[in-house]
C-alpha cells in the first residue's frame, strides 16, 4: 500500500482535515509532529516559569495529570509535559506521517489559532453580557498572577494541560480505540466522544465544590469543550490548545487593564 494512501485512511483524531493547503483545511497543520512544534516555545516557557519563576502557579490539569501519573510510578514536576512530548511522538510514528514540516506551516497554524479565538471569545462575550457578571474563564481555578509574566504563564498552563487531559488524552484516546477496536470511525461516535469530553472538562471546573455550581458558567464551559472538541478533531492538538492559551490570555489581559 503507498505511503500517501495509508496515512489518507489513518483514522486517528485529526485525521479527517480537508485537502491541503488551504487555510484551515490543510492536513499537514492537524498533525501531531506539527503540534509538538507549533507549541514548544509555549510549553518551554510554562516549565521554565514552572521552575524558576513561581512552582506554585502550576496549572490545575498539570497537577492533575502529575498525580494520576504518579499512581503508576511516573513523579517529577514535568511529567506531564514528556506525557504530552510521549503521546505526540508516538501519535505521530503510528500515523506514519513525514519527518518533516513545511517552511510557513507554523506561521499558518498561528494565523487558525487567532482566527478560531475569535467565535469563543464572542461566545463569552455574549453571555457575559447576559449575565451582568465576571468574565467566564474556561480554565480551572489558579493562583492570582501578580505579573504580566505570570498572566502570560498561567494562560499557557491553563489551555496546554487541560487540552492534553480533556482532547489529546480523552479524546483522542476514545477515538483511537473506537476507530481501531470497534471499528467504527463515524461522526456520530466521535460526536458523543466529544460531548462526552465536553461534559467532563466542564463539570472538572466545580469539582472541588459543588456549591459554585451555576448553569450558565456550565453550559458555556461545556459549549467550549465542544467547540475545542471539533478544532482537535479537525485542526489537531496544536490549534485547538493554542485556541484555548490565546482566549485564557486576552480575558486576563482585558480583566488586569480593565
Amino acid at each position: 500500500m503507498p505511503r500517501a494512501r495509508r496515512t489518507r485512511r489513518s483514522s486517528d483524531a485529526s485525521a479527517r482535515p480537508g485537502r491541503a493547503g488551504g487555510f484551515l483545511t490543510d492536513a499537514a497543520a492537524a498533525r501531531p509532529l506539527a503540534s509538538l512544534l507549533f507549541l514548544a516555545p509555549v510549553l518551554g516557557f510554562y516549565v521554565v516559569g514552572l521552575i524558576w519563576v513561581r512552582p506554585d502557579l502550576a496549572a490545575r490539569a498539570d497537577v492533575v495529570l502529575r498525580r494520576g501519573l504518579e499512581l503508576l510510578g511516573v513523579t517529577g514536576t514535568l511529567a506531564p509535559t514528556w506525557l504530552a512530548v510521549i503521546v505526540l511522538v508516538g501519535w505521530h510514528v503510528v500515523r506514519h506521517d513525514p519527518w518533516h514540516v513545511r517552511p510557513g506551516l507554523l506561521a499558518v497554524m498561528a494565523a487558525e489559532t487567532v482566527v478560531l479565538a475569535v467565535p469563543l471569545l464572542a461566545m463569552e462575550r455574549i453571555v457575559h453580557a447576559f449575565r451582568h457578571a465576571a468574565p467566564l474563564q474556561i480554565a480551572a481555578a489558579q493562583p492570582a498572577a501578580e505579573t504580566w509574566l505570570e498572566v502570560v504563564m498561567t494562560s499557557i498552563g491553563a489551555g496546554l494541560y487541560e487540552e492534553l487531559l480533556f482532547r489529546l488524552l480523552v479524546v483522542g484516546g476514545a477515538v483511537f480505540l473506537l476507530s481501531h477496536a470497534l471499528k467504527d470511525d463515524s461522526f456520530g461516535a466521535r460526536l458523543a466522544v466529544v460531548l462526552i469530553a465536553a461534559g467532563l472538562f466542564s463539570g472538572a471546573h466545580v469539582v472541588d465544590d459543588p456549591r459554585l455550581f451555576a448553569w450558565a458558567p456550565f453550559l458555556f464551559r461545556a459549549a467550549a469543550g465542544v467547540y475545542l472538541g471539533f478544532i482537535f478533531l479537525y485542526r489537531g492538538f496544536g490549534v485547538a490548545a493554542g485556541v484555548h492559551i490565546l482566549f485564557d490570555l486576552v480575558l486576563k489581559a482585558a480583566a488586569a487593564l480593565g
